[in-house]
């Protein structure tokens, strides 16, 4: 999923991604979690790198839902501009 932001003036794409988790036992859930990245050019493009957002320990941050994911990222956004 990728949504157009505009933040003080500045166009801002985020894009949340699913990301599987592996667990040796199947029974473990979530299996499934989101993250996000934000770009300042539409993502479409292989040359487009965009800035995943990262935990503590400069880890992707996962998110169990899409809708997390983006409201976390619009928060993270607003405060950055």
């Amino acid at each position: 999923m990728i949504e157009k932001q505009n933040f003080n003036g500045t166009e801002v794409w985020i894009k949340v991604d699913p990301y599987r988790v592996e667990r040796a036992n199947k029974n473990i859930i979530p299996t499934e979690y989101f993250t996000a990245s934000y770009y300042f050019n539409e993502p479409s493009s292989k040359a487009n790198v965009g800035e995943t957002l990262k935990d503590d320990d400069g880890e992707a941050m996962l998110f169990e839902s899409p809708v997390e994911a983006l409201s976390f990222a619009r928060k993270q956004l607003e405060k950055k501009f």
